[in-house]
């Protein structure tokens, strides 16, 4: 009996040292745990669960249908270091999306669908080390998109559909050691190309090409120009297929708003210049028939209208006009 009784005493006692080790509470739905739910991976989800435990460290998210984030899917997540959402099904990211994961290290949005990026919708994140945004369908980036990741490492952004890059994108990244911009659909004819080529002459031991198997080898020379072979590094402005690029000034001068005035304005001269034309003909059409009325109907002396014909003009209007 007390045998009996001793091994029934271990039992619970062995039990509850487990139910102190682990936490046995219930794991978002789809989702499962590990260290005391500091780690999550979920699968097989449409929506990010909104029961997630608001301390989590790690959350993967990657390999499921996700098509669109709600703006606040991640709001009660500040502690995350890590979100991987690669292998999903998202075409645009919400903004203010990330705005509340000032803690996060590492983000991954490869291999979705991507066609555009919200302006600053990484502002928040000045922890990032690593953002990976490779295999989308980017045509364009945003004006200051990386600007504030000040301490970001490792960008990827290969196999894409970008044209160009904006002007001084990549100027706030003191502290990147790795780039990835191969397969992409740089224009080369396009003076917007400029400087995305001067970039990567001078950081070429940054720009990294993983289809090499020497992943840790610089390969400037592998970011290639649509359509050719050329390096997009080899690209100047004398080479453009431009009658030579415009300074930076004169970028600016002719930037999408500057253009849309210069527009404006050419238009409203088009606009007003023939109204103002066709007002002063139609005064002066008035007027000279009026005043030859006068002449003419209200006997006016010959004398008079001697002097007056002396006036081309006027001796031709009124020829012309004379009842």
């Amino acid at each position: 009996m007390e045998r009996w009784f001793s091994r029934i005493t271990m039992f619970w006692m062995l039990f509850l040292g487990e139910v102190q080790s682990q936490d046995w509470t219930k794991c978002s739905t789809g989702c499962t745990c590990d260290g005391n739910k500091m780690s999550v991976t979920c699968n097989g989800l449409k929506n990010v669960p909104n029961d997630i435990q608001k301390d989590a460290k790690k959350l993967d998210l990657k390999y499921n249908s996700l098509s669109k984030l709600s703006p606040t899917a991640f709001h009660n997540l500040k502690e995350l270091t890590y979100l991987n959402l690669d292998s999903n099904q998202l075409q645009t990211l919400p903004t203010g999306v990330f705005d509340h994961l000032v803690n996060l290290n590492e983000l991954r949005l490869g291999t979705n669908q991507l066609k555009s990026l919200p302006p600053r919708v990484f502002d928040s994140l000045t922890k990032l080390t690593y953002l990976s945004l490779g295999y989308n369908e980017l045509q364009s980036l945003p004006d200051g998109l990386f600007d504030k990741l000040t301490q970001l490492e490792t960008l990827y952004l290969r196999d894409n559909q970008l044209r160009s890059v904006p002007d001084k994108a990549f100027d706030k990244l003191s502290k990147l050691e790795t780039i990835t911009l191969y397969t992409n659909d740089w224009d080369c004819t396009s003076c917007d190309i400029l400087y995305l080529s001067q970039w990567i002459r001078v950081n070429a031991e940054k720009v990294k090409n993983f289809l090499t198997g020497q992943n840790d080898l610089p390969d400037p020379d592998g970011v290639t120009c649509q359509g050719t072979m050329e390096s997009v590094n080899k690209i100047t402005k004398e080479n453009t297929f431009q009658a030579g690029c415009p300074t930076t000034t004169q970028q600016m001068a002719t930037s999408p708003a500057s253009t849309t005035t210069t527009e404006t304005m050419t238009v409203r001269e088009k606009q007003t210049k023939p109204r103002m034309k066709i007002f002063q003909e139609e005064l002066f059409s008035k007027a000279s028939i009026f005043f030859c009325q006068v002449i003419f109907t209200q006997h006016v002396s010959l004398v008079v209208i001697h002097i007056l014909a002396e006036i081309p003009l006027l001796h031709i209007v009124c020829v012309v006009r004379k009842p």
